[in-house]
């Protein structure tokens, strides 16, 4: 299942993998911790209401995209944008964890659309990010985050072959519960090209 703890001893990662061949964007879960104190009664007034996130993507080193097509990419907000949620961050240490898109669908699948998918990519994305909220009318905003991010084929999805595979396929792995295309290993199938195709996933298996 897809759920979080909202505690510290939550497993972490220290880098992201994101599989072009779903055609998904990457889903960042972050766990803010408050550095607010409050004093007994005031817990309420020192709370932080988290509003979003304000996110940045560049590629260090690449030549993927031009100069234009960067700035294109940048006015469509696909490079930099503005994620919206909400959470309540008590404050005395208080944790909250909060799901949002830090590489968009259609930011992939403009990387998707200018690589051969039946050869091997890899694509380092730099997203840098600040998440800010209110507390009693005063906007508060967090330091900076530095997340990377590894764009390319086969790295989250693994193709067995075409759908249905054979009876008596051992069971395919579903891969990451938020995201199956990231961060893990997803067993898949192609019912065409893999070029045109987007793999289903996870792999279907013959009654037959």
């Amino acid at each position: 299942m897809c759920s979080t703890l909202g505690n510290a001893a939550e497993v972490t990662r220290s880098h992201g993998n994101l599989d072009l061949l779903l055609n998904n964007g990457y889903l960042f879960i972050a766990q803010m911790k408050s550095r607010i104190t409050a004093l007994a009664g005031q817990e309420d007034q020192r709370t932080i209401i988290i509003q979003g996130a304000n996110i940045d993507v560049s590629f260090p080193g690449s030549t993927l995209f031009s100069d234009t097509e960067l700035a294109d990419l940048k006015a469509m907000h696909l490079t930099q944008f503005r994620q919206t949620f909400s959470n309540a961050l008590t404050p005395n240490g208080g944790i909250a964890d909060a799901g949002f898109t830090l590489i968009p669908g259609e930011l992939a699948a403009r990387i998707r659309a200018k690589v051969d998918l039946t050869q091997r990519f890899r694509l380092e994305a730099q997203t840098t990010f600040t998440i800010d909220g209110v507390m009693s009318g005063a906007v508060v905003t967090s330091q900076p985050f530095s997340y990377s991010v590894t764009i390319g084929n086969g790295v989250a999805v693994n193709i067995l072959g075409n759908c249905p595979l054979p009876t008596g396929t051992a069971n395919p792995r579903t891969g990451y519960a938020c995201n199956p295309g990231q961060d893990g290993v997803v067993d898949c199938c192609l019912t065409g090209p893999l070029s045109t195709t987007i793999p289903t996933c996870p792999a279907t298996v013959s009654t037959m």
